[in-house]
């Protein structure tokens, strides 16, 4: 009996000293693990990453299963009478682009109202009759502005002044016709069919906005979308200037006035510094100063393009993971159906797919030209990637989102609902030209340098 006890004995002693030291070796993996992956942002905001340029500043988000599970912010929220002052997570960016899809939730509000068909022509909601004069018996729809399959095209500008009518970049011999720009034209190209990315469409669809609501845009987004969802972000940065301008992060580049690139000189700020505009066209206010009346007597639909539907909206990265876990959840939010789930589903349902026997679209190709296309399809103002053609993963990995880049701002927005995974990230100005580091993918390099840190230490 006794030898049987012995290695009884022996085992449970194992037994008991694991106990007692597993946990701690555990939470010191985690711990290192986690300060490997800090380091490794730390490296790519410095710009200690051979071919990729420093950057002002990053914040960034991950979901996993649908709820957050990692944070992190670096470098400068603004750099100002001598002091730095450091980025956090509550800074709010303007996130360019990625303002895009939220504006398109804005609209699917109105369209779960009723008020709105995605498919009959955006003429009976505008007030005045748009088309392409290359194709004048052709329909523009609110779907193929969404898309990107509209027609229309930016021009030298998509914006205008306050003062200025939004109709005339659409109607012939008027102020911004400007010889027809906005429009496309040729074989292939008609409305629905060729797909070629451009700001002005979300001007048209903030213009169905304003229009049907009777609100300016911004107070719109502001009432409808971002307040029931909790967030304290706007399309008018004088909502937050006025109130909480330590929210605000600066834009930066280390580009001159003549737009020379020195990547050894100082950081130059391009957007929200000392001096806030409310719109396109206002003086600027200065920090944690009133705005006073903003537009006062503003007709709704005369120019959509004041508050930058298109790019304008200031939100961080804890603000787009609200709306990306109202995306997973099918369009619910704090227990409640915000949006239909069936129109989150149409959000995700390719409504372009490129074809390269036709060439129906602009792919906008990255370095290698024959597999590596920035677009190759398109929901409703949702981008949708496959990491293996952007040369990412091995095997496939759908991803469905929005970009954004505008003023230094280099910016990522990917959910894959398959999984209940997140990257956001929001980049606050390179020191160099980032079309100078191309990468193996078509994003921008430090993009793609985030990207490949979120797959290895976040795998499927």
């Amino acid at each position: 009996m006794k030898n049987m006890r012995r290695p009884f004995f022996r085992l449970f002693t194992l037994f008991v000293l694991l106990a007692g030291f597993l946990p701690g070796a555990v939470t010191e993996s985690k711990a290192a693990k986690e300060d490997a992956m800090e380091a490794e942002l730390g490296a790519i905001q410095q710009g200690d990453i051979e071919g990729s340029p420093k950057l002002a500043g990053l914040q960034l988000l991950v979901m996993r299963d649908g709820e957050v599970a990692y944070e992190y912010a670096g470098g400068y929220a603004r750099l100002a009478d001598g002091a730095a002052e450091r980025l956090n997570m509550d800074h709010k960016p303007r996130i360019a682009s990625i303002s895009k899809l939220v504006a398109a939730i804005g609209l699917m509000r109105l369209v779960e109202d009723g008020r709105v068909d995605l498919a009959r022509d955006v003429s009976h909601y505008l007030g005045f009759t748009l088309r392409n004069p290359a194709f004048p018996e052709q329909p523009i729809t609110l779907r193929m502005l969404l898309s990107h399959t509209s027609s229309i095209r930016d021009g030298d500008y998509y914006w205008l002044e306050s003062g200025q009518r939004f109709e005339d970049f659409f109607r012939p011999g008027s102020l911004h016709w400007n010889d027809g720009a906005h429009f496309a034209s040729g074989k292939g190209r008609e409305p629905g069919r060729y797909f070629a990315y451009a700001n002005l469409n979300f001007g048209v669809v903030a213009a169905v906005i304003e229009r049907l609501s009777g609100e300016r845009f911004d107070r719109y987004m502001r009432a409808e979308v971002l307040e029931p969802l909790g967030l304290q972000a706007s399309y008018n940065v004088c909502d937050l200037s006025a109130t909480h301008p330590e929210w605000i992060a600066t834009l930066y580049r280390k580009r001159d006035e003549n737009e020379v690139w020195r990547p050894a000189g100082e950081w130059v700020p391009q957007l929200d510094d000392e001096g806030f505009s409310c719109h396109y066209g206002r003086e600027p206010v200065g920090r944690g100063e009133p705005p006073g009346p903003v537009l006062p007597g503003y007709v709704p639909g005369e120019n959509p393009t004041l508050f930058s539907p298109q790019g304008g909206l200031r939100a961080s990265v804890r603000d787009l993971a609200v709306v990306a876990g109202l995306l997973l959840n099918g369009g619910r939010h704090d227990g409640k159906q915000f949006i239909d789930s069936a129109l989150v589903k149409k959000m995700f349902e390719p409504q372009w797919v490129f074809d390269p026997g036709t060439v129906n679209g602009d792919p906008g190709e990255g370095p290698d030209a024959s597999v590596r296309r920035l677009f190759s399809a398109f929901g409703l103002s949702v981008h949708i990637a496959d990491t293996a053609e952007w040369g990412m993963t091995a095997q496939p990995r759908r991803l469905y989102g929005h970009l954004g880049g505008a003023y230094g701002m280099i910016g990522q927005f990917w959910l894959d609902p398959k999984n209940g995974d997140v990257l956001i990230s929001l980049t606050t100005g390179p020191d160099d030209d980032p079309d100078r580091y191309p990468g193996i993918s078509p994003l921008h390099r430090p993009n793609e340098e985030i990207m490949r840190w979120w797959l290895r230490h976040f795998p499927r």
